[in-house]
This record gives C-alpha cells, sequence and structure tokens, in this order.
C-alpha cells in the first residue's frame, strides 16, 4: 500500500531530519571536547612510551611555582593517592621523585594462547614513574612497565597437571613469545593492551598533576 504525503507533512519531516542531523553533530563535538580535555602525556609505540613530540619525556607547564613547592606538591599527592608509597618511592630531596608500583589485574586484553580462539586475560601491571622539577615546569619521565598473570597448570590425559607460574606479556615480541604487543618489525598485534596501557598510565600522570595543583603548603 502507497501513501501520498501531504506538503505539510514534507515540512514536517525535513525539519525532523535537520534537528536529528543537529543532535548528531553535537554528539560529535562533545565527544571530540571530551577527547581534547583529557591530557595524554604520553603514548605506546614498540620502542616504549613517548610523548606526543616524540620524546622520552613531557613537560607540563606550572607557571609562577617555585622548584621547591612543585617537588613538595608532586610528592604529597603520590603520598595522598597511594597506600603506603615510600616502599616504592625514590627521591632526591627538591629535584626528582621516583615512584614503582604494582596494581592487580589492571590491563584486561584479549588474546590467543596457542589453542583456538581468543581468551580475554587481566594482566597484572608494574609501572615506574620519574618526575623533575624546574621553577614553572614539571618533567615526567616516560613510563617504563611490566604486564604479567599468573595462570593454572592444565591437565592433559596421560601427563597429569602441568606447571603454574607466571607469564609476562612482552612489548615486542621474542623467539619464545606466543603473544606481545607487537612483533620485530613493530607491527602492532594487541590494539586493546596499547589502548589500556595508554589510558591508564596517561591517567595516573593526570590524577598526580592534577592533585598537586590543588595541595596548599600552609
Amino acid at each position: 500500500m502507497m501513501y501520498i504525503m501531504n506538503p505539510a507533512t514534507k515540512v514536517e519531516l525535513k525539519i525532523f531530519k535537520m534537528m536529528n542531523r543537529k543532535k548528531m553533530l553535537g554528539m560529535v563535538i562533545l565527544l571530540l571536547v571530551t577527547q581534547l580535555s583529557f591530557a595524554q602525556y604520553f603514548k605506546l609505540t614498540a620502542n616504549g612510551f613517548v610523548s606526543n613530540d616524540n620524546k622520552d619525556f613531557a613537560v607540563v607547564d606550572v607557571p609562577n611555582v617555585k622548584q621547591a613547592d612543585l617537588y613538595k606538591n608532586v610528592l604529597n599527592a603520590i603520598n595522598s593517592l597511594y597506600s603506603n608509597p615510600q616502599k616504592g618511592l625514590s627521591v632526591l630531596e627538591g629535584e626528582s621523585i621516583t615512584l614503582t608500583a604494582y596494581e592487580e589485574k589492571a590491563i584486561p586484553v584479549k588474546h590467543s594462547s596457542g589453542g583456538f580462539g581468543k581468551t580475554n586475560y587481566k594482566y597484572d601491571l608494574s609501572y615506574t614513574l620519574s618526575f623533575l622539577f624546574k621553577d614553572g615546569k614539571i618533567r615526567v619521565n616516560s613510563p617504563t612497565f611490566e604486564l604479567k598473570r599468573w595462570y593454572e597448570g592444565t591437565f592433559r590425559a596421560g601427563r597429569g597437571y602441568g606447571n603454574s607460574g607466571w607469564t609476562t606479556l612482552n612489548l615486542v615480541k621474542g623467539k619464545n613469545d606466543r603473544v606481545a604487543i607487537y612483533d620485530q618489525n613493530g607491527k602492532l598485534l594487541l590494539e586493546d593492551a596499547t589502548n589500556g596501557l595508554n589510558a591508564h598510565l596517561n591517567a595516573i600522570v593526570k590524577q598526580i598533576i592534577d592533585k598537586s595543583n590543588t595541595i596548599s603548603n600552609w
């Protein structure tokens, strides 16, 4: 059955389509603004983390704040954000702070383990962040990290249970690695690992920097 649309209905339909387009455009702009507002200090490559201009450090400008105060603010921020951070802290008074931390099941990665299909795994993350200070500036060195997970031995008929232990997800695939984040030619193999590490470690750096900006040394 066919229907004939009168002119008024055509006008209403055109207005409705225009409104939908404006709504979609608004959503796209909102997504772009949200992404731009999130500070991405580093991006993961086959050579490790690099800054947006491909250096091994990023510089955060903090105008009109002395070196000593920046050092204290970042140190206080770390102490407030981490439980018992002293175990993983190495400091050069007034000049630099190095933080080593560990998180269980921090990075989810989906990949094959040599069999058929893919499985979701959650990797423990250990990482190191280093901060250096000058008047009005905080230098953040590229993070270093390690991903590993515990696996249980599986039962095989005639062989019994296999060994349990730790397995590491390396950045670049070696000779004996079943999986890795990149191959030896720099091709990305595990996009969700890269995305997870980018989001997680940039969020940590941002959280420390933002927290340090709100601390008052009274």
